[in-house]
This record gives structure tokens, C-alpha cells and sequence, in this order.
């Protein structure tokens, strides 16, 4: 049985099961955010869960391409470890610095925004699955 994120827990304090999510595709993907997003080691009951890109998020000694590099083949080793219900599992990440003018405060902030695309097979039913999201790294301002 599959859960809908998030978890409503009034509904569960009341007494109640958490609402259950059908939508597998959809529950697919909440997954491979889950598995994007979270830190090598945050998982306390399995310090292999989740994404390596989070230990070098600031470091400077690899180039752009390496780091993209990096990132790609986290995800996809990611979702080859955990993620059961998708098969040749291939991923592409492409980063650029977006800035954002805040006139009023008076500042620029430039943030990393990584776009990541996920393509996969289903694999019980042998259909296609893609997933696509995008996150925004590295908050730097300048004034």
C-alpha cells in the first residue's frame, strides 16, 4: 500500500489510517524527490538513502560539468537502490545561476536552479515514466 504525502495526521491522531494514494505514478515520483532531496546519512535507519550531491554542494574544486555529472549518477544510482518499481532508470541535469532583484531590500540573490529529468520504465506494466522538477541551491546575495 502506497501513502499520499503529505501525511494528514490530525486524520491519523483522530484515529484514522492515513489516506492511501492509488496513483502510483504520482507516488513515484514523490519518491524520487524524497530521494533527491535528502542527504546521504539524514536517514537514520539507512545512511545509504538518498543523495550524495548534498556533500559537495558548495565545493569548489569541480567544474560545472562534474558536478552535473555527479548529481546524475547519484540520482540514478539512487533510484536503481530504491525505487523497485522502475527499470533502466536514466537521468539529465542541466544547472544554471538564476539571480532574483529584491529593489525594495536592495540586493541581488543568485541561486543555482537545477533542473533534473528522470526517465524510467514501469516495471510491472513495462510503460513509460518520466519526472521532472527543479530546485534552487546555494543562496548567495550581493549587494
Amino acid at each position: 500500500m502506497y501513502y499520499k504525502l503529505p501525511f494528514d495526521f490530525g486524520r491519523i491522531l483522530e484515529g484514522h489510517d492515513a489516506e492511501p494514494s492509488y496513483n502510483m505514478g504520482e507516488n513515484i515520483a514523490q519518491h524520487i524527490q524524497l530521494l533527491i532531496t535528502t542527504k546521504l546519512g539524514e536517514n537514520r535507519y539507512d545512511p545509504a538513502y538518498g543523495n550524495e550531491i548534498w556533500n559537495v554542494e558548495f565545493e569548489n574544486s569541480l567544474t560545472d560539468s562534474q558536478w552535473e555529472d555527479l548529481f546524475r549518477q547519484s540520482v540514478v544510482n539512487s533510484i536503481r537502490a530504491y525505487e523497485p518499481r522502475l527499470t533502466n532508470a536514466t537521468a539529465s541535469i542541466h544547472a544554471e545561476l538564476v539571480e532574483k532583484v529584491w529593489p525594495i531590500k536592495d540586493y541581488t540573490e543568485v541561486k543555482k536552479k537545477v533542473t533534473v529529468v528522470v526517465r524510467a520504465i514501469l516495471t510491472d506494466s513495462g510503460e513509460k515514466f518520466s519526472f521532472k522538477t527543479e530546485l534552487f541551491l546555494s543562496p548567495m546575495s550581493v549587494d
